[in-house]
């Protein structure tokens, strides 16, 4: 009795450990369902830690994340839960998140068919749906006493083998589950713990398998020139569809989104790697299908835990016996095994991932998409698509636009063009370190994909290593045009989307930094999983405690963009730009403008103001948006039809104002422009009064209209200010920078008050930007005068007017340590107009 009680402790202790590793563990110890057959895979086991460090999968766009440890690496493991729809691109501009993701090249939960013909990953091999394998139970096999009490004391210094602690377990083991299972298999010498669970899971699944309503049937096919995939679920509803081991060579797969263009739920996309397209080598992929209970969307609720329960029920659907048991209560699932072999080699192009090492060897991940319709050799010209910061390359072949709309997507590039997107240096699967668009690294990976485009059967060339190739993206993807097209002349045309000049400007104007935007920056990073340049951390801490960047801060912004090279830039470029951008203002887009215009190269230059960009568009934003029309006009007139000259039929200049109305012009915006009419001196000598400086308390920001936390970076009316009213000229458009000047004496440790106008019929302020204007507080008397941001604002009527605000602080800019008392008098402001002969109405 004692021994037995003792055994039976052991065994109690081993199985509580055993189901505790199973649902909390991120790696999978034994396999379970073979997801093609729906039966239980007897003997079969989970892929190899080696096997898992070549996985690269992602399972939702721009969701994927990589190890730091292998650049080939993107494992997706059992935390990334694709639910309804399939996730988002991820942008920040599109406010959607990324999933999250449990990226650990150990864990890939990469199982293996058990039935007939397949082979298992680990080189084992198992019989048919629970044949016969298994030694017929006998008298003996759960005779706990075999081992007596005293073998089991301690003899120090000897201690027991680890064959004999895992003998003892095994028995005890047997000696608790015989009572529920019927009788166990007598332990086998060579593996006793994985034939006894192999056993139990045979016979504890037969009866929930005979009750699990859900059906599958994989299938893969090539659908011009794209794979795509379903599992065919039925049986259920409410279903849920979640990659549990990424294609093993270091394919991506991405669930269709509610916007695309083929959108069924469940269904995805699979680019394979580059490595398997001969069909000589399989990529092989899992997704479990799942049903949501009501039990599970409770758990999912609870604040906190919600997320983490999620995860956990992924895990438990997967795990062995358990799983099985909890069915009625988590939901019934299935796993669905995907290889590669079914459908390639296809006899035309498709769609692909491949790492392609780039100048210094660092593997930059490119995903190729084909021209529709493209065959056998046919060639179509290229367009490369850059992705936003913290943003993958897409993935998903059915997106129509990117950037919230601003750029086009793969789907509608791919009507004329192949379609190249990656992921930039340092980010997802990618290697290397980021480093803001420089010309030394990311240009150069630019420069790299030329040359592999250049090398592809199906790219059009203009010459030897010379493919016509345009490009198109917005923010990060939009700075790394301008710096590949000026060091890389065979870039033939350029369409950056609120893109920068310089970022010392716009994240330091004045010497005041944009704490708001720039801490939204690097939580993106770091959410992203970058790897980034330790300077560029460095910088944005310096800036947000202390409100200043320091001299090796501002070199690194100084070498990262295109500020000094757009004198050699040569490609056509169509600039875009948001009118309430709150981190690249229209100003960025006039630098570069005037830039480019006075390089020796002639270089065409037209631009777009849209309401948009990194901000919120808080007022109307017009019926039609000639972003996408302009900029197919301009991709097509040099890259599709090769022309080398002249100029597409689109309006040099394009531009909304803040009722949504849009104007056209021949002149650009740019300083002397004859675009621009009499200056309106709006306030002469206005009276002021003193104003109290504090952090937060009474400044501009954050707008209530937009969410946390992209509120925080916009302007709104402030209450503790110095309000001057600002008559209008009702007809009049107001367009281009304010000058505001005014004396002030004051004391205290701040160095800035911040100017702004505020439309007093929507009580918004203009463009949602807010000026910082530099002060001494010395109690010395002194002038300042500044350019505020530019601005479009047309005063239809009577009851079009400004207010001038003269505010103590913004959130946008916020530094918690700035305080002082300033007495502000003799205001004034200068306003901008345009000439009404030099722009008409957009049609």
């Amino acid at each position: 009795m004692g021994a037995s009680r003792f055994v039976g402790r052991v065994g109690g202790l081993a199985v509580a450990l055993g189901v505790g590793a199973a649902v909390f563990s991120t790696g999978y110890g034994v396999a379970w369902a073979d997801g093609s057959t729906g039966s239980s895979g007897a003997g079969s086991n989970s892929s190899s830690a080696s096997g898992a460090a070549d996985t690269s999968g992602t399972g939702s766009k721009g969701a994927s994340a990589s190890t730091g440890a292998s650049k080939r690496t993107t494992t997706v493991g059992s935390g990334q839960v694709v639910s309804t729809g399939g996730a988002k691109t991820s942008s920040k501009h599109s406010k959607a998140g990324p999933a999250p993701v449990r990226a650990d090249s150990a864990v890939s939960a990469q199982t293996t068919s058990s039935t007939a013909g397949e082979a298992n990953n680990s080189g084992s091999q198992s019989g048919s749906g629970g044949s016969a394998d298994v030694v017929a139970p006998s008298a003996n096999s759960t005779a706990a006493a075999v081992t007596p009490t005293a073998s089991l004391a301690p003899k120090l210094p000897v201690l027991p083998s680890p064959s004999a602690i895992s003998g003892v377990v095994t028995t005890a083991l047997h000696d608790v589950l015989d009572p529920f299972s019927g009788g166990l298999p007598t332990p086998a010498v060579d593996s006793p713990l994985a034939l006894t669970f192999a056993a139990l899971q045979r016979r504890t699944t037969a009866s929930a398998l005979a009750s699990n309503p859900i059906a599958i049937n994989p299938v893969l096919v090539i659908n011009n020139g794209i794979i795509d995939g379903t599992t065919n679920a039925t049986g259920a509803s409410g279903l849920t569809y979640t990659l549990i081991s990424g294609p093993n060579k270091g394919g991506k797969i991405t669930f269709s989104a509610t916007g695309d263009t083929n959108y069924t739920l469940g269904n995805f996309s699979y680019l394979p790697d580059q490595s398997v397209l001969g069909g000589t080598v399989n990529e092989q992929f899992k997704i479990l299908v799942a049903q949501k209970t009501q039990f599970d969307q409770i758990l999912e609720g609870i604040p906190l835990l919600g997320g983490l329960a999620g995860q956990v029920i992924v895990v438990l659907h997967q795990t062995p016996v358990l799983g099985d048991l909890l069915a009625p209560i988590i939901g019934y699932s299935q796993v669905a095994t995907f290889n590669s072999t079914a459908v390639l080699p296809a006899t035309d192009p498709v769609a692909y991932t491949y790492k392609m090492p780039s100048f210094d060897g660092t593997l930059i991940s490119v995903n190729w998409f084909p021209k529709l319709g493209l065959t056998g050799s046919d060639t179509a010209p290229t367009i490369l698509d850059g992705p936003g910061l913290a943003t993958a390359g897409q993935t998903d072949p059915y997106t129509q636009y990117g950037i919230g709309g601003l750029t086009p997507g793969v789907s509608l590039l791919r009507d004329n063009y192949n379609v190249v997107t990656w992921d930039p240096r340092g980010e997802f699967a990618s290697g290397g370190i980021l480093q803001l668009d420089s010309p030394f690294f990311e240009a150069r990976d630019v420069s790299s994909i030329l040359n592999y485009v250049a090398g592809l059967n199906n790219s059009l060339l203009d010459g030897p290593n010379d493919p016509r190739v345009g490009m198109v993206g917005g923010s990060y993807g939009g700075g790394i045009q301008l710096t590949s097209a000026a060091t890389d002349p065979r870039i033939d045309a350029i369409v950056p989307g609120i893109s920068w000049n310089s970022l010392n400007n716009s994240l330091y104007p004045g010497g005041s930094f944009k704490t708001a935007y720039a801490s939204l920056l690097l939580l993106s990073l770091v959410l992203s999983k970058a790897r980034i340049n330790n300077l560029i951390y460095q910088g944005i801490i310096t800036g947000d405690l202390f409100g200043v960047l320091t001299n090796t801060a501002q070199s690194l912004l100084a070498s990262s963009g295109p500020t000094s090279l757009l004198n050699q830039l040569k490609a056509p470029t169509l600039l875009i730009q948001g009118t309430v951008d709150v981190l690249f203002t229209l100003q960025q887009a006039i630098d570069n403008a005037q830039t480019i215009i006075a390089n020796p190269y002639g270089t065409p230059v037209k631009m777009i103001w849209f309401c948009g960009g990194h901000g919120v568009c808080l007022t109307n934003n017009g019926d039609v948006n000639p972003n996408l029309a302009s900029t197919f006009a301009w991709l097509d007139y040099y890259v599709k039809d090769g022309n080398t000259s002249g100029t597409p039929n689109i309006p040099n200049f394009q531009f909304t104002d803040q009722n949504g109305n849009w104007y056209k012009s021949d002149l650009l915006p740019t300083s002397g422009s004859g675009l621009f009419g009499t200056p309106d001196q709006a306030v002469t000598g206005a009276s002021g009064g003193t104003l109290g400086i504090v952090p937060i308390i009474g400044g501009s920001g954050p707008a209530p209209q937009a969410a946390i936390p992209y509120s925080l970076g916009l302007a709104s009316k402030a209450r503790n200010a110095i309000n001057v009213a600002v008559p209008t000229q009702v007809g009049t458009t107001y367009l281009g920078a304010p000058t505001v000047s005014f004396d002030y004496q004051g004391l205290g440790n701040s160095r800035f008050v911040y100017a702004q106008l505020v439309d007093n019929k929507t009580g918004l302020v203009v463009g949602n930007l807010v000026t910082p204007v530099a002060v001494t507080l010395d109690g010395r008397t002194h002038t300042a005068s500044i350019n505020m941001e530019n601005m479009v604002y047309t005063a239809a009527d009577a009851s079009d007017n400004l207010t001038l605000q003269i505010t103590s602080s913004a959130t946008a800019y916020e530094r918690f340590t700035s305080f002082g008392v300033v007495n502000i008098s003799n205001i004034n402001l200068t306003l901008p107009t345009a000439d009404p002969t030099k722009f008409s109405p957009e049609p």
